[in-house]
């Protein structure tokens, strides 16, 4: 037996009788829960201000267990060092009865440990199987400690977690018959007489207008509730709509089966007045009135019945209200009213990455990022801020070159600078639902003239340009900082007052950031150092050398084929030559013995000659086929293996299915998958010969890819490439200083280190979908499979225009510096920046935070205009996790 097996076994005996012990082990699941009420009771460990608790899934690569997470440890989960998939020593363990048991069921505590080098990955984690000896507690989805029938989400607590939370089929019911005859209420009637009708109330049936995110009631140590989820819903009949909310149980049980638009058919359920402090959903049904009641849904006392009736089994009768939508346009967008709700589509042209936000008076997060989207009606994008819809998978694949719809947002007009420049953007409201490529379903969305509008539009080239220039990640924020300090402090609202850190803090404030966590800090000081560091080349680099490598191997290749297809004509010729004498023998022996006959006799010698195929040969059939696919041909003449590398990938429709009733209003939306694209970086020289083509027009058939191909093949003389080297990069590349003041040797000093790949922002190309996708997901709370491809988010090459600094400021007691990365705004960045109008002097860019107008070239300063100029800082930290932490300076105003 694998010493493996029996490791569990070992370290059991070991904690029993008290003794020390070092396990090896990898981490298959970190998950999240509140405190219990009796939390130090039950096991021994003084929980401080900490209301977190973790229980963390361990495995030996055969079996796995779960075991508690002392709460002085988790701050390694908040920084994202204890996390899924990573090597750790497990030390101090101590094994935890239950004396309040009969049982006497006990788990392991983790209090200690030290993390290894390397990661695990598996490609079947939920195979590992439970260890044969586990206690109950010890293995399923159910906390180890308090009265949770649930865990929580890792990073926020909007976002259904768990098996009881996944979609489950409906037991068919033979008897349940939707036509069948029911006591059917009205909501206007039933809101009306509730007070005096007799229970169980008659049934409802109407359909779900609004769906709010489900919301977490449970708080630290109250744990008598084994569910504290609550969720709204607005449903509404031909006489009104009414809220639905369901409780507790009912919640992981319903809600996502319950989406908009769904006809619901509710039982057993209770009534009571509206909450008159919960605002209601704007509804664009304005003809329905909004009744002040709800129903309420409920596991026990009485256990209520909702059924989702099928779409083919609704009752015309019932008369049933549909989903209205109120889509604006891009270029509608400015003239909308602040505070208006309204709906959004469009093609994503930023993805940003996932921020939290820490909640005022509250240790919870928000979740956010933005997205910009485009239609056709205009080149600026609309800027969507999305917070978490409790629709997690949906917010996983959402990422750049997608259709991504986004219902219920709030329209906000945010007037920036003394110019009071108005900025526009879109928030989520409570109940907005968020739906992207793959999740379009049957939504009542798709009748409507916004999406077959946007759908024509998706087939034009401009959408495919705007696709290929779309990009995923980088610092952003909106709307931006006004230029000027005196602005700045006017925007901080009634106190007209900015905080100011001292440098010497800023230690302490970046090491108590949790993991993806967004602050904004304010610090001053003088500059003490410029690095200019130009485009980075990592990523583009690599890119030209697979460029290069394929090129030269699609060269060689291509050289072989020539060579077979030299050899394939020859012997093609040959065929021929012989046929022809077969034929010419056995013509003469036919003229000789029917020399008597005046009937001519018919020649194949010219056929044969003249033709350029042999119908009577097989072989040269499958040498015009084989010719056909090394030789592609496209409209504008014949295309070569390196010209052809674009046209691989070519747009998949997806269709949206057809307007009912309108078959000729069927659109098939393109998506972007996999088209490719010339080098991001400083293109090779790449000579081309090939024959002009032929006067005419050129007959084609469509290939299996899409793309063009011709009925024939291309000649030898046609495909001839000859590749350059690239030139060597100049010295202009490399990065360049400016020292200000010579820093001592000694002075503490905050280094940014190694940007994280997503710092930059990263160009978006199909071929890259699922990176990206994996890329702009926070950390997963437990193991997924292994990707198959080794590429990474390097991989992705950055914007050629993304230079960047690395400014150095001195604090005012020159006690400490700090190292801050600026990424100065250009005419063509997908952020936004408040005013290029300036006069293009560095200190200038740092206040504005972008370039000037028509300036193209970014320079260093000089020492004299950097020289005891004292500037006021804003700072937007991030955390990638554990000490990974990135500072970007966004604005940097002088003090005059």
């Amino acid at each position: 037996m694998d010493n493996r097996s029996v490791i569990f076994s070992v370290v059991i005996h070991t904690v029993q009788h008290q003794g020390q012990m070092c396990l090896p082990v990898c981490v298959d699941a970190v998950q999240h829960q509140g405190q219990g009420g009796d939390f130090e009771g039950e096991t021994g460990e003084d929980p401080g201000q900490e209301q977190d608790v973790f229980d963390i899934v361990v495995t030996d690569g055969l079996h796995k267990i779960k075991c508690l997470l002392s709460p002085k440890l988790n701050h390694l989960v908040h920084r994202n060092e204890l996390c899924a998939g990573c090597h750790v020593t497990l030390h101090d363990l101590t094994l935890r009865y239950n004396e309040g048991d009969v049982q006497g069921d006990s788990f392991i505590i983790i209090k200690d440990v030290k993390f290894r080098l390397g990661t695990f990955s598996s490609d079947d984690p939920d195979a590992i199987p439970d260890w044969s000896n586990a206690l109950p507690p010890e293995t399923g989805h159910h906390p180890l400690t308090g009265r949770w029938g649930h865990y929580l989400p890792l990073w926020n607590n909007e976002d259904p977690y768990g098996e009881q939370w996944e979609l489950q089929e409906a037991e068919e019911n033979e008897n349940n018959d939707p036509y069948a005859d029911f006591d059917r209420i009205e909501l206007k009637k039933l809101a009306s007489k509730y007070k005096n009708i007799s229970r169980p109330y008659p049934v409802v049936v109407g359909r779900v207008l609004a769906r709010g995110r489900a919301h977490h009631y449970g708080k630290p140590g109250r744990d008598k509730e084994k569910w504290t989820y609550q969720g709204y819903l607005e449903l509404g009949d031909s006489s009104g709509t009414a809220s639905m909310v369901l409780w507790g149980s009912t919640v992981p049980a319903l809600y996502n089966k319950l989406e908009v638009g769904a006809v619901v058919k509710v039982e057993n359920y209770t009534v009571r007045q509206g909450f008159a402090l919960r605002s209601r959903p704007a509804l664009h049904n304005t003809q329905l009135p909004c009744l002040n009641i709800e129903l309420n849904i409920n596991s026990r006392k009485p256990a209520a019945v909702v059924t989702v009736v099928p779409d083919n089994q609704v009752d015309p009768e019932w008369d049933l209200p549909d989903v209205k939508y109120k889509f604006v346009r891009s270029s509608e967008l400015a003239m909308t009213e602040d505070q208006a709700i309204v709906d959004v589509l469009g093609l994503s042209t930023f993805v940003g990455r996932w921020e939290r936000l820490r909640r005022p008076m509250c240790p919870q997060f928000w979740q956010s990022r933005w997205v910009h989207v485009t239609d056709q009606t205009s080149a600026v994008p609309m800027v969507l801020q999305l917070f978490a819809t409790s629709q997690p998978r949906i917010h996983d694949n959402i990422t750049a070159g997608h259709i991504v719809v986004a219902t219920h947002m709030r329209v906000m007009q945010s007037t920036v600078g003394r110019e009071k420049k108005k900025f526009v953007y879109l928030t989520t409201t409570r109940e907005s639902q968020v739906y992207t490529t793959g999740f379009h379903g049957y939504h009542g969305y798709r009748t409507e003239q916004a999406l077959h509008d946007l759908a024509d539009w998706l087939q034009s080239g401009q959408a495919r340009q705007c696709a290929l220039k779309a990009v995923i990640g980088g610092c952003y924020g909106y709307p931006p900082l006004p230029p000027t300090l005196e602005e700045y402090k006017a925007g901080q609202g009634e106190e007209k007052d900015v905080k100011v850190t001292p440098l010497h803090h800023l230690p302490a404030e970046l090491s108590s950031l949790h993991y993806c966590e967004g602050k904004r800090l304010v610090v001053q000081g003088t500059i003490a150092m410029v690095t200019y560091m130009p485009h980075p080349q990592e990523a583009t680099d690599r890119e030209q050398h697979n460029n290069r490598q394929e090129r030269e191997n699609n060269r060689g290749q291509l050289q072989n084929d020539q060579e077979q297809q030299q050899n394939n004509q020859e012997q093609l010729q040959n065929e021929r030559e012989r046929l022809q004498n077969d034929r010419t023998v056995q013509n003469g022996a036919q003229t000789a013995s029917t020399s008597t006959s005046t009937r001519p006799v018919p020649s194949t010698s010219h056929d044969l000659s003249s033709s350029d195929e042999d119908i009577f040969s097989p072989i040269s059939e499958r040498l015009r086929s084989r010719s056909q696919e090394r030789s592609p041909m496209t409209k504008g003449g014949p295309v070569t293996r390196a010209r052809s590398k674009d046209m691989d990938y070519q747009w998949q429709p997806v269709s949206l299915l057809k307007r009912p009733g309108r078959k000729d209003m069927r659109k098939a939306v393109r998506v972007f998958e996999e088209p490719e694209t010339e080098d991001a970086g400083p293109k090779r020289k790449v000579k081309k010969k090939r024959g002009r083509p032929a006067r005419g027009r050129t007959d084609t058939t469509a290939g299996p890819s899409g793309q063009q191909e011709s009925a024939g093949g291309t000649s030898e003389r046609e495909i001839d490439i000859d590749i350059e080297l690239e030139p060597l990069r100049e010295d202009e590349d490399q990065a360049m200083t400016v020292n200000v003041i010579q820093l001592p040797p000694a002075l503490p000093r905050l280094t940014t280190g190694r940007l994280h790949p997503l710092t930059t922002p990263r160009v978006w190309h199909p071929r890259h979908s699922d990176l990206a996708r994996e890329a702009l997901r926070l950390q997963t709370s437990e193991l997924r499979p292994a990707r198959q491809d080794n590429t990474r988010v390097e991989d992705m090459p950055v914007p050629n225009d993304e230079s960047y600094y690395i400014i150095t400021l001195l604090g005012l007691n020159n006690d400490v510096a700090v190292d801050m990365l600026f990424f100065p705004v250009r005419n063509s960045d997908h952020r936004a920046a408040y005013s290029h109008d300036h006069d293009g002097s560095f200190l200038a860019m740092l206040e504005n935070g972008g370039m000037a107008m028509n300036t193209e070239d970014l320079g260093l300063p000089s020492h004299e205009e950097l020289l005891d100029v004292r500037l006021v800082c804003v700072l937007d930290c991030f955390s990638h996790g554990g000490d990974n932490v990135e500072l970007v300076l966004n604005r940097a105003y002088r003090v005059r």
